[in-house]
């Protein structure tokens, strides 16, 4: 299975401030300034889109009082803002993670909320709500935008035997709009990095192997603990550090190429190991039966290629040997070709090319070698 983080992944990962819904008594402008304070030193993409939609509103230059204290965001906390003097803190963030932040400062979460959270995010946009202290003012919709043909390449993956997960920090119903339009097989929604971390241990004691894909420092975790990791060159030194590749194009469709590849050498050595086990058997019942055929009688029903001597096939089995391993290199470095198909079928089509032409090559070869021998007066 492959599980992919959606911002920055899935999607392009510049997510943009596309409106402000208030809550309550709260208006429009009252948010869009609550919303501004809370970004003023927000260097993300979303903060200064937020920053940026707030001049719509109030063309002033949105900056927080001198002695006012910043608070990042956290990818435990899912929440940001600014601590202005006097006590008053003002928050913007994950809906769940805003609630409990204004339960604790002793407000309570209008049943308003949910709806208008519910109606922003079953359109594939994050919900960020934004919290004046124990009030709920309102909501900031951030839209972001899927990368190109995500559909096409998921459906690929699953034609390859592989199933899709999207990592998500946004909320079930955002997670699933999105999943919806990139055509996942399915999707972990208001993942923490732990949580990450317990879904690829849990998955990996349950006997699947897992493969990554992500670009922020929380997904560092989850990439050193993937059994295939793969990083966004765009993305953070810490996941770049953590994962086992990076792609440089920052393109997660780049996976379906990585596997292919991993398949075509799987195939590629499976392939030569099957005619190598093959050919060998048909040697053996070359050189065998004409060696000790006249010791053992019974071996001379096994003689089925009548060899002209026991020389004869010992030095036709060489001199085959020495042209069928030459003939094989080049198929050794361009590879068997992959095609889309199920494990049983590449098995089939593997014993069938493959070890059906190491048995039946070798006794044409040596038979061939041998008349040629025979004819030219080589052997007695």
């Amino acid at each position: 299975m492959v599980l992919l983080d959606k911002t920055g992944t899935i999607t392009l990962g510049a997510r943009r401030a596309t409106s402000f819904l208030p809550v309550g008594k709260f208006k429009v402008e009252e948010v869009a300034r609550l919303s501004g304070l809370a970004s003023a030193a927000d260097e993300t993409p979303e903060g200064k889109s937020i920053v940026k939609l707030c001049e719509k509103y109030d063309p002033t230059p949105r900056q927080a009082p001198k002695d006012a204290i910043f608070v990042p965001f956290s990818a435990y906390t899912r929440m940001s803002g600014v601590d202005l003097a006097g006590g008053r803190q003002i928050r913007k963030g994950a809906s769940d993670a805003i609630a409990q932040f204004v339960e604790s400062q002793g407000g309570t979460v209008p049943a308003q909320l949910q709806n208008v959270v519910s109606s922003v995010a079953t359109k594939g946009a994050t919900p960020l709500v934004v919290a004046d202290g124990p009030t709920v003012a309102g909501v900031i919709a951030l839209e972001d935008i899927l990368k190109p043909n995500m559909k096409e390449r998921f459906d690929h993956l699953r034609k390859m035997g592989l199933r899709s997960v999207m990592i998500t920090g946004d909320n079930p119903l955002t997670a699933a709009a999105i999943a919806a339009q990139a055509g996942v097989d399915d999707f972990l929604a208001q993942a923490t990095p732990v949580a990450k971390l317990e879904y690829i241990r849990k998955e990996q004691a349950d006997g699947k192997l897992v493969a990554m894909m992500g670009d922020g420092t929380n997904d560092a975790p989850a990439l050193a603990q993937a059994d295939v990791a793969l990083a966004m060159n765009a993305g953070t030194q810490a996941a770049k550090e953590a994962a086992n590749m990076v792609d440089l194009d920052s393109d997660p469709t780049k996976l379906i190429e990585v596997v292919e590849i991993g398949k075509q050498l799987l195939i590629t050595r499976g392939a030569l190991t099957t005619f190598s086990i093959a050919n060998d058997v048909a040697k053996y019942f070359a050189i065998i039966p004409a060696l000790f055929a006249g010791t053992l009688p019974w071996l001379k029903a096994l003689d089925i290629m009548h060899l002209h001597s026991p020389t004869s096939a010992i030095l036709s089995a060489v001199i085959f040997n020495a042209l069928i391993i030459p003939a094989l290199i080049p198929v050794a470095l361009k590879g068997v070709r992959y095609r889309v198909a199920s494990a049983e079928a590449l098995l089939r089509r593997n014993l069938f090319i493959w070890g059906l032409g190491g048995v039946i090559l070798p006794f044409v070869g040596i038979k061939l070698i041998d008349l040629v021998m025979t004819a030219l007066h080589l052997v007695g």
